[in-house]
Order: C-alpha cells, then sequence, then structure tokens
C-alpha cells in the first residue's frame, strides 16, 4: 500500500477532499485529518488530507480525479504532495506549473510506491 498524503490550505484540501470522495475506486481511502495546534500556539495546523492506494486502478483514479480537479481551479493551487514516507512534490500552479508534466511525475511517483510497496 502507498499512503499519498496532500497538505495545504483548508480550502483547498477541503476542495480537493470533495472530488477525491466521488471517485468511486477510492471510496473509504479518502482520510481529512484536522491536527491540533502545537503547544503554546493558538488554532491548528492546516488539515492533511490522506489517500491510502494499494492497487494500480486507485492509482489511475487519484491521478486523474487530481489532474481534473487542478485543471478546474486554474491557476490558483499551492498544495504539498507527498507519497510514503520521502517522496515530496509541490503542485503550485500559481508559477504556471504544465499540469500534464505534473500528472505525469505524480503517476510515475505513484506506480514507484506501489512497486515498493509490493516488493
Amino acid at each position: 500500500m502507498a499512503e499519498v498524503v496532500f497538505e495545504g490550505s483548508f480550502d483547498e484540501v477541503a476542495a480537493l477532499e470533495e472530488w477525491l470522495r466521488d471517485a468511486d475506486a477510492l471510496r473509504g481511502r479518502v482520510h481529512l485529518e484536522h491536527r491540533p495546534p502545537e503547544q503554546g500556539r493558538m488554532g491548528g495546523e492546516p488539515p492533511a488530507l490522506r489517500i491510502e492506494v494499494e492497487s494500480a486502478a486507485q492509482a489511475a483514479a487519484l491521478t486523474r480525479t487530481v489532474e481534473f480537479w487542478l485543471r478546474s481551479r486554474g491557476g490558483d493551487v499551492a498544495l504539498k504532495l507527498r507519497i510514503g514516507a520521502e517522496v515530496t512534490a509541490d503542485l503550485d500552479l500559481r508559477a504556471k506549473l504544465d499540469v500534464d508534466a505534473l500528472v505525469a511525475q505524480v503517476a510515475a511517483l505513484l506506480r514507484d510506491a506501489l512497486k515498493a510497496a509490493a516488493d
């Protein structure tokens, strides 16, 4: 299993969660985590969206849904993506990022993570 985590502002993470929950292949695998504030700070940390991916079909559904969501949002997206414990990518469309290249990168990272989990 590969664990995929998106982090960002509450509005962006909540909007992405809504789209991912509609993907049949991801039902029951999408979890929004509200994180408590650090010691001595007011207000919680931004939420994290965790998705458990076990198959190539789930990885494809996740990649496709994220691609459609990114395209629908236009250029106003800044999320951090983590796959597993080590792999991180920035999804920052404010910097005129190429969505096609980003989607290909995410798909490759997911393939590698699933292969590593199976080994």
